[in-house]
């Protein structure tokens, strides 16, 4: 049994002794193992610069609007009194666009026009009394000269009578009746003779007065004529033929002498174009004079354009219309194929 027990002893202290061995080799071989890097996340790639894409059909829209166009200002500051267009309406040089009420130019216009009234007035009178006063000179003289003669014969008479009354050849009687008949001739053809002087005077005043009212009649006629301009400028007339664009006040709505745009007229109204808002690298791939589609959606023709820049840089399509219906206003749709 002794022996039995020791061998037993032997074996066990031989496996702990074995166990202790392997474990130490494996600690020493994890040590000196090398180390394993953790695999990195690889990073993310910078999506690439997008780029105007080529070869393909861009589609913009925008408003058809007039190429050249003429502004109308108001002419004064005032109300809007009166708008006689509209929106599209085609209108000649000198037509009536609209009217601007000023109420001080107005009322000048009026002051002036009620002395030039009175002015008119008082020169027609005069004329009527200097015609009067002629007729009447006229026939004061023409009494006065029959009262002459009447004189002159009755004073020949008178004579006679006196040299036959001195030689006893003729009544009393009647030398005193021819001297009392040219008494009577004397008196009257003495006021007659006033009164033609009188009426020929009167023509001289009357004539004075009107020489003087008819200057005063001129110098209204200037102020009226300078009020009346005055008042005519509020009236606002096309300076061309052309097409009414755009209206940009209504009637009853105050205006200034600084809105230099109030209306704007097309003078070639065929001339046309499309504003069209286009991405800066996308329209750095449409060149100048590029040929585009055009599609004015309120008619069924189809026109074709070509592309322009602004000086700001922004693209424009300008085209032709021949068709009277196709106007400033209207909806347009712009196909352009990139290069």
């Amino acid at each position: 049994m002794g022996a039995r027990h020791r061998d037993r002893l032997f074996l066990a202290l031989a496996s702990l002794a074995l166990l202790a061995v392997v474990a130490t080799g494996g600690y020493f071989w994890k040590s000196s193992r090398p180390a394993v890097k953790k695999a990195e996340t690889p990073k993310q790639a910078e999506p690439p610069v997008e780029s105007a894409p080529t070869g393909i059909e861009l589609t913009f829209s925008g408003p058809v609007q007039a190429r050249n166009v003429v502004p109308v200002p108001a002419p004064m500051d005032g109300t809007l009194e009166t708008v006689e267009v509209e929106e599209g309406e085609e209108v000649g040089e000198e037509q009536l666009l609209a009217r601007v009420k000023n109420e001080g130019l107005e009322a000048a216009r009026q002051r002036a026009q009620e002395e030039l009234d009175q002015m008119q007035s008082r020169v027609q009178n005069l004329e009527s009394s200097l015609i009067s006063a002629r007729l009447e000179s006229s026939r004061a003289s023409a009494d006065a000269q029959r009262a002459q003669a009447e004189f002159e014969r009755l004073d020949k008479a008178a004579i006679r009578q006196q040299l036959l009354h001195k030689e006893g050849a003729t009544p009393r009687l009647v030398y005193e009746k021819a001297q009392k008949d040219l008494e009577l001739a004397t008196s009257e053809r003495d006021s007659l003779r006033e009164a033609a002087r009188s009426a020929q005077e009167r023509i001289g005043f009357l004539q004075k007065d009107l020489d003087n009212a008819k200057r005063r009649l001129d110098e209204r006629t200037q102020e009226y004529e300078e009020a009346k301009s005055g008042a005519m400028a509020a009236e606002i007339r096309s300076p061309v033929d052309g097409v009414v664009v755009s209206v940009k006040a209504k009637a009853g709505d105050q205006v200034s002498a600084d809105m230099q745009d109030l209306m704007l007229l097309a003078v070639a109204p065929e001339e046309l174009e499309v504003l069209i808002d286009v991405d800066e690298k996308v329209a750095a791939k449409i060149p100048d004079g590029t040929v585009v589609a055009i599609q004015v959606l309120e008619v069924t023709q189809d026109f074709e354009g070509k592309v322009t820049r602004d000086e700001d840089g922004k693209l424009h399509v300008e085209f032709e219309s021949g068709d009277v219906t196709v106007k400033p206003g209207l909806n347009a749709v712009v196909k352009i194929k990139l290069p």
